[in-house]
């Protein structure tokens, strides 16, 4: 398990530099329409951003995740499609073409991904045939109520299965590691099946699992949910992100989580403070020698 202060990168002067100028030539749509096509963005080959890259990535192979501070900020993403260049590539686009997803909680919503519910220990579009490889997230406001809500924990999968033996939790390891699994997203009619550990891949989602078990008229495994929950909350720690700092993450060898959001309400009951973030995946890791 990492401790908060291992994981942590200072963007340097001489790349908030380089970034600042390379930001101020391209819009969002532009900047989403050029890493869609794969094509390579004008401080990439800097020998500046290649060190950073280079430094960013070793920590990101020895933890899985990484938080960047200090890079300048953009309200709209661009800086964070920046920042996960440094690891990865192959853009996710989603149905508009758009490659970032803005993210507010609201206390009105059902929308997992909206909703300041307690959320779960889970990765990324879990059921799909090929989930993204890394994840990326950046602060745009920060929870009215940090650090006791709105934070993130990593929970990597060594560690995990680690804590599940010891603490003995016979029925778990084996859902993680030998049973095969059913998933069902509420938006396809198809059941992803195989095991939670498939190709190199990390596929769970607590909410996928039960309504696979719903559309085949099962009773979920809630015992099993429950213990992993408990050792990824062992291994894991609360990442309270500040505004403009990003979170990046393996999707196929860590866990997530967001905690509890709050709200401070401003004119009850449509005008609001909560937290929002920037998120975008990538489908490929980068490999540095």
């Amino acid at each position: 398990m990492s401790q908060d202060k291992e994981i942590l990168v200072q963007a340097p002067d001489v790349i908030n530099d380089i970034l600042a100028n390379a930001l101020g030539h391209y819009s969002l749509v532009e900047m989403e329409a050029l890493v869609s096509d794969g094509r390579v963005l004008q401080y990439e080959n800097s020998p500046e951003w290649l060190r950073f890259s280079q430094s960013v990535w070793e920590i990101y192979r020895r933890y899985d995740h990484v938080v960047l501070q200090g890079l300048c900020p953009t309200a709209d993403g661009r800086t964070l499609i920046a920042a996960i260049s440094l690891l990865g590539d192959q853009f996710l686009t989603y149905g508009d073409g758009k490659v970032v997803k803005c993210l507010a909680m609201s206390p009105w919503s059902r929308d997992l991904a909206h909703a300041g519910a307690e959320g779960y220990f889970h990765t990324d579009l879990n059921a799909s045939p090929s989930p993204p490889a890394i994840t990326g997230i950046q602060c745009v406001t920060p929870d009215p109520g940090a650090p006791n809500f709105g934070y993130n924990r990593i929970a990597r999968l060594n560690d995990l299965l680690l804590e599940l033996c010891r603490q003995r939790a016979t029925d778990a390891i084996s859902f993680m590691t030998k049973q095969q699994v059913e998933l069902a997203n509420e938006r396809s009619t198809v059941i992803w099946s195989g095991p939670i550990v498939s190709d190199n891949v990390l596929r769970f989602h607590p909410e996928t699992i039960r309504a696979a078990c719903a559309r085949r008229g099962k009773n979920p495994p809630e015992n099993i949910l429950l213990s992993i929950h408990q050792a990824a909350i062992a291994v894991s720690i609360p990442l309270n992100l500040k505004q403009g700092d990003i979170l990046l993450f393996s999707t196929h060898r860590t866990l997530h989580y967001r905690s509890e959001c709050s709200v401070r309400f401003l004119n009850f009951p449509m005008e609001f403070e909560t937290r929002q973030v920037h998120l975008l995946h990538v489908n490929e890791e980068r490999q540095y020698e």
